[in-house]
């Protein structure tokens, strides 16, 4: 895949993700505008007239329900002796409770008492109203309120919540022709939250016009003249409702909606064009990455791995080109091994037939002059030749074996006699090094093989444990097993173990780490094996040892029981 190629293809993605994210946006618009002229629809004349109505009449019901408190009131505080200075400690028990449960409600703050001119004499709680704050509301009344007198609501400050004194004259019981007067100090926020339900889904803001043109909001704080009101509604004299719209919906519909998308349209470009480098890059890299992986396998560099990229079709086309890579490293090397063995074996073939003949010949020649050789030192020495000889002649069978093995003869071996059998051949070789041989077999265990070529393997590999072992001594373990569908013989030792670079190229031809070995024995265990349908592994580690496991399918009866 070319990286050019790479990016077109980012390219495409990112078109692709700005229209799928452009495309909701213009819909969502579209929906909004609808939405908002349904909403207006809704909030129509008649429906905003109805509420204001309800409102007036709370904000009246709310004031009766106060004035009706004041004749509750009024009726049990008749005493001239209450309409004094000191009238606060002529109470008895039991007045005292009514006025602590009175003040208990949470929109009234106190009670205030005056005298026949309207002067302010005390109040319950005695901090609940003064004389300064009484002179400071009579700026703004009184009003009339069916027959009670509204005033207020006083100045605002940060010292006290505002409040709206509510007074009532009463007629003394003691004197009808004398007049006394008992007031209410009323929680102005209370009244103030009244049109709280007005907003008309944020389209108008309730303001609360009291006495001296003055605004409050819901809350009781007070607003600015800086918005002329769009609609007024009296609730009592000088106490109006006034509805204000907001600024931000005078503007022509959806048209701060359609900035934000704007600018949301925007936001979400510059987001896809940052992701479009990010990946773009990314993958660039990847893919240069694989592409130098894949050059050099094309190259002819079989042994090192692809780098992995993360990432699901990355990775996975990585895990392909490894398994390629693995699958054709293994049949280069099964098809070099191949042609190695027949170029060896034609080699080997060829210098048998032309050495075994001259020294077939040589050998009969040393055998005579040794029959008519009368000095002793001379048949000493015509020994040594005819030793050297016979050696040669090893060197000859190995190479015959190894280009063209004797086709096998497969018998039912009884594995437990084999292995007793030759471990009693090594048994002297065995005890010269000091090594012990031990047999763990089952009796019943067979395999399907060529007698010879089984014992010739497995002479072989028990000898070259017996050399490998340090003059200390050590022990080797023969052992057999049945394994799921295999039978397998081990040859396990306590030797010195073989090193991993030397493991790799035990089953070369002529490779040896011996002084006088031909490096001939495992290539042509193997060779053997083979024919016979079997395995050789080998597993090492040094300082611990080897084991060489020799892997039979199992025969056709044993295959049978064990299914």
């Amino acid at each position: 895949m070319n990286p050019k190629r790479s990016s077109r293809l980012t390219n495409r993605y990112l078109l692709l993700s700005l229209l799928v994210a452009l495309v909701p946006l213009l819909l969502f618009a579209s929906i909004y505008d609808s939405y908002f002229f349904q909403l207006l629809g809704k909030v129509t004349n008649a429906q905003l007239g109805s509420r204001v109505a309800a409102v007036q009449n709370e904000f009246q019901v709310h004031l009766r329900e106060r004035a009706y408190q004041l004749d509750v009131l009024a009726d049990e505080l008749d005493s001239p002796v209450i309409y004094s200075e000191s009238g606060v400690n002529s109470l008895s028990t039991e007045l005292q409770t009514l006025l602590r449960l009175q003040t208990d409600l949470h929109n009234v703050y106190g009670i205030v008492f005056f005298d026949k001119q309207r002067r302010f004499l005390w109040s319950f709680p005695d901090n609940a109203y003064s004389a300064e704050r009484y002179q400071s509301s009579l700026s703004y009344g009184p009003i009339a309120f069916d027959d009670t007198e509204l005033y207020g609501p006083e100045p605002y400050s940060f010292n006290h919540p505002p409040a709206v004194l509510m007074l009532k004259p009463i007629a003394a019981s003691f004197n009808a022709s004398e007049q006394y007067y008992i007031g209410l100090v009323l929680r102005f926020n209370s009244l103030a939250s009244l049109p709280k339900n007005l907003g008309a889904e944020g389209i108008y803001t309730p303001l609360l016009e009291v006495p001296g043109h003055r605004l409050f909001d819901i809350v009781g704080q007070p607003v600015e003249h800086h918005t002329k009101a769009v609609k007024g509604y009296p609730l009592i004299p000088e106490w109006n409702l006034q509805l204000i719209q907001n600024k931000d919906l005078v503007s022509p519909p959806s048209a701060a909606m359609r900035n934000g998308l704007i600018s949301l349209v925007l936001l979400t470009a510059g987001l896809l064009l940052i992701l479009h480098f990010y990946v773009s890059k990314h993958l660039e890299r990847q893919l240069d990455s694989l592409i130098k992986g894949v050059e050099r396998v094309a190259a002819g560099d079989l042994d090192s791995p692809v780098p992995l990229q993360p990432g699901t079709e990355v990775e996975r086309l990585t895990h392909a080109i490894e398994r390629m890579r693995g699958q054709l490293n293994q049949t280069i090397k099964a098809t070099i091994d191949i042609e190695r063995q027949a170029s060896l074996g034609q080699l080997a073939a060829g210098l048998a037939h032309d050495i075994r003949n001259p020294l077939t010949i040589v050998g009969m020649t040393i055998k005579t002059l040794i029959k008519r050789e009368a000095k002793p030192k001379h048949v000493e020495m015509l020994h040594m030749v005819e030793e050297e000889i016979d050696r040669v002649e090893q060197v000859v069978n190995n190479l015959l074996n190894y280009a063209r093995p004797n086709p096998p003869k497969q018998e039912h071996l009884q594995l437990s006699d084999e292995l007793d059998s030759i471990a009693a051949l090594v048994d002297a070789s065995a005890r010269k090094q000091h090594v012990i041989l031990k047999i763990e077999c089952p009796q019943d265990l067979t395999i399907l093989a060529d007698p010879s070529h089984v014992r010739q393997v497995l002479m072989n590999l028990i000898l070259n444990a017996i050399q490998a072992m340090p003059p200390a001594g050590g022990e080797i373990l023969l052992s057999g097993q049945k394994q799921e569908h295999h039978i397998v013989l081990s040859v396990i030792d306590n030797g010195p173990g073989i090193s991993d670079t030397e493991l790799a190229r035990v089953f070369e031809p002529f490779f040896t780490t011996k002084t006088a070995g031909t490096g001939l024995g495992l290539s042509i265990c193997k060779t053997l094996l083979n024919a016979n349908h079997a395995e050789l592994t080998i597993e090492s580690e040094i300082g611990v040892g080897t084991s060489v496991h020799l892997s039979f399918n199992l025969p056709p009866k044993q295959a049978d029981t064990h299914e």
